[in-house]
């Protein structure tokens, strides 16, 4: 991952030694692309921002996306009780994933939601710090990880957001629970690098499910 310097798409990159992790046995390169950034936001947000622990209520909004499969998955796997706010069609993988409780957005909006959660995590970008808040219990947190500038900047006290790092650690975490089989890695579709612009279709349709892997 490049983070905000981004880039282009390649067969080849050359890469620093320091910024590699090995990839365990019995995990395949897809499951490895798969999990690094839709994990490492999970896992940052949960766990440095939320400061996740057994027992928490979690309510993760878009619980089946790339970051949404990741966190339902890794709050389930600390102990939490989760709720995922995700479309009816997907409930079923969600609740396969580790959520209790699914909450279809198309049919309850969040606002009509009376239940309080220690961690709100927004992966969709339709909440902001007051429509969070509200769903907050004392002492809770609202993780936004997608953010417009102006919340980024104002983000403090119980509201988070901001890019997550790309940590080597956070990566190697990440791939021995998908070896341990405690991940599951979500891959919607894979395309070969030819079909780019068709990988970007699906993604920009905002149907995409987990993750969307580009295979040279």
């Amino acid at each position: 991952m490049n983070g905000t310097r981004m880039g282009a798409h390649a067969e080849y990159v050359a890469v620093k030694a320091q910024r590699l992790a090995r990839v365990p046995a019995g995990v395949t390169h897809e499951q490895a692309a798969g999990v690094l950034f839709g994990g490492s936001a999970a896992l940052y947000y949960l766990r440095d921002k939320g400061r996740l622990r057994s027992g928490m209520r979690v309510l993760v909004n878009g619980g089946s996306g790339a970051v949404g499969t990741a966190a339902v998955q890794l709050a389930r796997h600390a102990g939490a009780t989760v709720t995922a706010v995700t479309s009816a069609a997907n409930a079923e993988l969600v609740l396969r994933l580790g959520a209790t409780q699914v909450i279809d957005y198309r049919h309850q909006p969040l606002s009509s939601i009376d239940e309080r959660f220690d961690i709100v995590l927004d992966t969709v970008g339709n909440m902001s710090p007051t429509s969070g808040r509200r769903l907050l219990a004392d002492g809770g947190r609202l993780l936004l990880v997608v953010a417009s500038l102006g919340q980024m900047l104002r983000a403090r006290g119980d509201v988070a957001a901001g890019p997550a790092p790309e940590r080597v650690a956070d990566m190697e975490e990440l791939l021995a629970l998908v070896a341990q089989g405690a991940l599951t890695v979500v891959v919607n579709d894979t395309f070969a690098l030819t079909d780019i612009v068709e990988a970007y279709r699906l993604v920009d349709s905002g149907h995409k499910v987990g993750n969307i892997v580009v295979l040279p």
